[in-house]
């Protein structure tokens, strides 16, 4: 499976480039921001392209069997900028892979995104996450929706609780996240669901499964 990894200079990112090229069932592109960033994936094994998500990427979508959106405005930047990588920029890569078909979408959003957010902290993120999951969620895509906790930079340990609706926050290790991402592209169960991640007693594939409904599947050629 030829997976573009968006944003794949950020931490999320980065880890998921890795264990995706690890796992040689996959074949992960990176989207890159700047051509100097391509020394970490070259070290890594991993081909990288260079091109601007506000502009439109849509040279490259042609050939891929999916797209990972992991991209983001990052945090010193403001709610205009918010909203235009993490909602508009997202919503153009939606069209822009309906038009290439590309079917297979997977986008790390967050716990409590929610167009109508009214979060004292963190207010206009998660009204810009939650439109661009209303968005995927109409778009005809064959998506999933991964909505983690509060993300850390400690090592995964591999063990996960997973819902659709956990009913309260927490927090996710980056690492485990990258791997229910790579999880997530095996299990075609998967395919229009949001999946909620905090850390837990549950290894990842079997968390993924579970709230999946059923066994795994092997991922499209």
């Amino acid at each position: 499976m030829k997976v573009l990894v968006v944003g794949a200079n950020g931490k999320v990112g980065t880890i998921l480039c890795g264990k995706l090229w690890a796992a040689h069932d996959f074949s992960p592109v990176a989207l890159i921001r700047d051509s100097r960033q391509s020394t970490k994936f070259t070290a890594l094994g991993v081909p990288a392209v260079t091109g601007d998500l506000e502009v439109g990427v849509a040279d490259f979508l042609p050939g891929l069997d999916a797209v990972v959106f992991t991209a983001g405005s990052g945090g010193r930047t403001g709610p205009e900028k918010t909203t235009d990588v993490d909602q508009n920029a997202a919503i153009r890569l939606m069209d822009d892979c309906v038009k290439s078909g590309v079917k297979r979408f997977v986008m790390i959003s967050a716990i409590g995104a929610d167009p109508n957010s009214e979060s004292e902290r963190i207010r206009h993120y998660l009204r810009a996450k939650g439109v661009a999951d209303a968005y995927l969620r109409s778009s005809g895509l064959d998506y999933t929706i991964l909505a983690p906790g509060t993300l850390l930079d400690e090592r995964g340990v591999g063990r996960i609780q997973a819902e659709e609706d956990l009913g309260f926050h927490g927090y996710l290790p980056r690492e485990d996240l990258a791997d229910c991402v790579v999880e997530t592209l095996r299990n075609f169960l998967t395919l229009g669901k949001t999946i909620q991640l905090v850390a837990g007693r549950d290894k990842v594939k079997d968390a993924i499964a579970g709230v999946a409904g059923g066994g795994d599947l092997p991922p499209i050629a």
